[in-house]
């Protein structure tokens, strides 16, 4: 085993934990935040049950916590949580402010929890990642490290911070870290460049798949078109996102990998964490032990865990340490199946709030997603309210008229262009290498980290023209 990753596991055990009982977590949370700013206003003091929780706060997205958020960001103590604030990262919002996630210390264990059990499952399943180095996805952050009004950090140049100090310094010590120069172009260079040189590396685990293929392009630029195994020798295990969004790209990666083993990253965000690969089989079960989740089903009603339905979906709400409670994270999830320990499997299938309506035709970007997978194709579709009516990008324009076919499934889209309330499909060619410049020109307008950008399957705030000048 690798010294430094068994210096970091050793270090990890004593971060394991058990779900446990979900209203004990979250009366623990609510004591030691009863103080807060928050907590005054919404009478943590006298919640005595999950019911009186609901009672007290209502389902809340970051426009209703941004409020909060702000008086922090200027230099209030205790606002959302009684732990002072360490930093904020930066995400992209839905509207023209980038969204600002406190971290604290509290959050910091709630992150270190999860990844002790995501490693004791790779300890189980696939011990060979400890064998030598780990690569993370670490990228420039596409924009200007700042500060907030109250001086605060605004973005954290490493993901080791995310974690307790002590294993954030050990992670740190096992990962394989390129030297970036901060120009978000030359990422997948830099990258590539470190990687080679560590021919111990054992683990991968990026954001989207879309990263790595970046990365996998400049390899080959570098190296010609060599199979994996043969510039990694022990390369075990490649982690990043599967579903959703990202599933049209697996198979292409898969080719890549010939062989290597892929697993399905679980739903991780900044704000917090909603599922991780099992212990046992590596399906996304419910990370319990490390927040309060809820469930919020289509009509707005929330949703039991024990009453949760295999099949449906549901949108899921955090409260965790870092002073977000009852977070309306927007991520849609379907129940898979329910683990023999009683915890749900989740698949993420999208965001909410990700529709177009230009004409009444209601598109969901989970519908466009679903067209490209069952074409068979790459890309996606952008809004163009002037038309009004739709550009399709692909890669092979050839799928066109079977991605229409399917879209139109959709019966208010399809009564739209019968009436000619919309424009035809206006389909456009992508270029080859459109995925890396798509992302680094989102996360550059959106004010995030290219490798935080998932592929998009429906644009809506982007004009048409903006795009067509970033494939150029």
């Amino acid at each position: 085993m690798n010294p430094q990753a068994e210096a970091l596991l050793i270090s990890l055990n004593r971060w394991l934990a058990p779900p446990g009982d979900a209203w004990s977590r979250l009366r623990q949370a609510l004591e030691e935040h009863a103080d807060s700013a928050f907590g005054r206003a919404h009478g943590f003091h006298a919640i005595h049950s999950p019911e009186d929780f609901r009672n007290a706060i209502p389902p809340m997205d970051y426009e209703a916590h941004r409020s909060w958020i702000d008086r922090a960001a200027a230099g209030e103590a205790g606002v959302l949580a009684c732990d002072p604030i360490l930093g904020y990262e930066r995400t992209s919002g839905t509207s023209s402010r980038a969204k600002w996630i406190p971290l604290t210390e509290g959050l910091q264990h709630e992150f270190t929890r999860g990844l002790a059990s995501w490693f004791e499952g790779w300890k189980s399943r696939c011990p060979e990642v400890f064998e030598g180095r780990a690569y993370w996805a670490i990228s420039p952050p596409g924009m200007n490290l700042e500060t907030t009004p109250g001086s605060l950090p605004v973005g954290m140049t490493h993901d080791a911070a995310y974690f307790s100090a002590d294993i954030g310094e050990k992670l740190s010590e096992w990962l394989v870290i390129p030297e970036l120069g901060g120009e978000s172009e030359a990422v997948f260079e830099e990258t590539a460049d470190a990687l080679l040189a560590a021919r111990d590396l054992s683990i991968i685990s990026v954001w989207s798949p879309t990263f790595l293929l970046g990365i996998d392009a400049a390899v080959r630029r570098m190296r010609g078109d060599v199979p994996w195994r043969q510039l990694w020798p022990r390369l075990a295990l490649v982690s990043c996102w599967a579903d959703a969004s990202s599933a049209p790209w697996i198979s292409r990666l898969n080719e890549r990998l010939g062989g290597i083993a892929l697993e399905a990253k679980g739903l991780l965000a900044t704000e917090g964490i909603t599922s991780l690969p099992d212990a046992v089989d590596g399906s996304p079960r419910l990370a319990a032990e490390c927040h309060s989740h809820e469930f919020m089903d289509e009509a707005g009603d929330f949703t039991e865990l024990c009453d949760l339905r295999i099949g449906s979906v549901y949108e899921v709400l955090l409260t965790t340490a870092g002073g977000l409670f009852r977070y309306r994270s927007g991520d849609r999830v379907r129940v898979s199946g329910i683990g023999t320990d009683g915890l749900p499997r989740l698949r993420f299938v999208g965001r909410v709030g990700i529709i177009s309506d230009l004409v009444g035709e209601k598109l969901h970007e989970d519908q466009v997603l679903e067209a490209l997978v069952g074409c068979g194709g790459n890309g996606f579709l952008v809004a163009d309210p002037d038309r009004p009516g739709y550009d399709l990008w692909l890669e092979e324009t050839s799928r066109a008229e079977l991605f229409g076919h399917l879209l139109r499934r959709n019966p208010y889209f399809d009564q739209a262009l019968s009436l000619r309330q919309l424009g035809p499909l206006r389909v456009r060619q992508l270029p080859v290498d459109w995925s890396m410049k798509l992302a680094s020109s989102l996360a550059r307008c959106r004010g995030c980290r290219i490798g935080d950008i998932k592929p998009p399957g429906l644009l809506t705030r982007e004009k048409p023209e903006e795009v067509t000048a970033w494939l150029a």
